[in-house]
């Protein structure tokens, strides 16, 4: 009753600065306990940053993937049932399946690691990016049998042709398009509670036409949310600011490297091959490495020294190599807003 009638008192915008508020506040505390000498605390990431696989079936530009050296793998169930139930149990709610790179309709274990999800009522949401290009028959309506504490955000990359291929680096424009539409009205069908997002990854400009006014139609109808990217980082100086301008896309400011950057408290990541990277972002070749759950548990990890050796390394401005020039770099103390 009391959220009720908060929500219906206090205006959206000052409900939103007051948890961005209190979202800073308690990332600042875990900054103030894990730097303690007194305590062995460990980082507490906004969600468990789990890499399913690392495999893509697109190339964008604005993405380091096609540059990635790495071996290509997918997770073992075994390791991805580890890695949650630890993640339960430290009291954490939240579970991203698309990080660093990789699209999940590429993961053979998709739908076991969403069932899983499902029956762990602790919990609370999880979610995954995608292109949708390979949207298979039927998945669809598996996919909308997840619920509402299930989330999909499907990355689009132009309204024509040529405009999608030059931003997403593949020629599967009416694919994108067919599926995206088939998951919404799928939903729509079966009055499903499945979070729908659609991100633009477009220049500016380019958001209009018949598909543009399906979306706008469609998101008046609640049915999906349709947001979009202003300007693109650099993953780390791997994309230069010429490649994203000759795709249209506006390269993002440097910002200023002042103190750690809060990814490193927010955001660690179970690579798919169980080793924990403190950067869950741009770090596409996994330099930042910090532990492997497969021979110690995440909790060890997230109150180790090898993260905390990480966080002096950025108070000092002592910045690994990736992190130099990263304009996705984020400082602690300008707040938890991701410009």
């Amino acid at each position: 009753m009391l959220r009720r009638l908060y929500r219906a008192v206090v205006p959206a915008a000052l409900r939103e600065r007051a948890a961005y508020a209190r979202e800073w506040l308690a990332l600042i505390a875990n900054y103030l306990l894990v730097r303690s000498r007194c305590w062995k605390v460990g980082v507490r990431p906004h969600a468990l940053y789990i890499e399913g696989t690392n495999i893509c079936n697109a190339a964008c530009v604005f993405c380091a993937y096609p540059q990635m050296q790495r071996p290509k793998v997918t997770m073992t169930m075994e390791v991805f049932r580890k890695a949650v139930d630890e993640y339960a149990a430290l009291g954490l709610r939240e579970v991203d399946l698309t990080p660093i790179v990789g699209d999940p309709f590429v993961d053979p274990h998709l739908f076991e690691r969403l069932d899983y999800l499902k029956a762990k009522p602790e919990v609370k949401r999880f979610h995954f990016y995608t292109n949708t290009i390979l949207l298979r028959p039927g998945t669809a309506e598996r996919l909308m049998g997840y619920g509402e504490r299930f989330w999909i955000f499907c990355s689009f990359g132009g309204f024509d042709r040529e405009t999608y291929h030059r931003v997403m680096g593949v020629d599967r424009l009416e694919q994108a398009v067919a599926n995206i539409r088939t998951l919404i009205e799928t939903k729509k069908a079966a009055g499903s509670t499945v979070g729908l997002h659609v991100n633009l990854r477009v220049p500016k400009g380019n958001a209009k036409g018949e598909f543009w006014e399906y979306l706008l139609a469609r998101q008046a109808e609640g049915l999906v949310a349709v947001d979009g990217v202003d300007d693109y980082d650099n993953w780390g100086g791997k994309i230069g600011e010429e490649v994203l301008r000759g795709a249209g896309l506006v390269p993002k400011p440097p910002p200023v490297h002042n103190g750690p950057c809060r990814r490193l408290l927010t955001g660690p990541v179970i690579l798919a091959d169980g080793r924990v990277n403190a950067c869950c972002c741009r770090d596409v070749e996994a330099t930042l490495i910090i532990g492997d759950v497969k021979t110690r548990p995440l909790a060890d990890i997230l109150s180790g020294p090898e993260l905390k050796e990480l966080i002096r390394r950025h108070e000092r401005k002592d910045f690994p190599e990736i992190c130099k020039t990263c304009t996705k770099y984020q400082s602690l103390w300008t707040g938890v807003r991701d410009d």
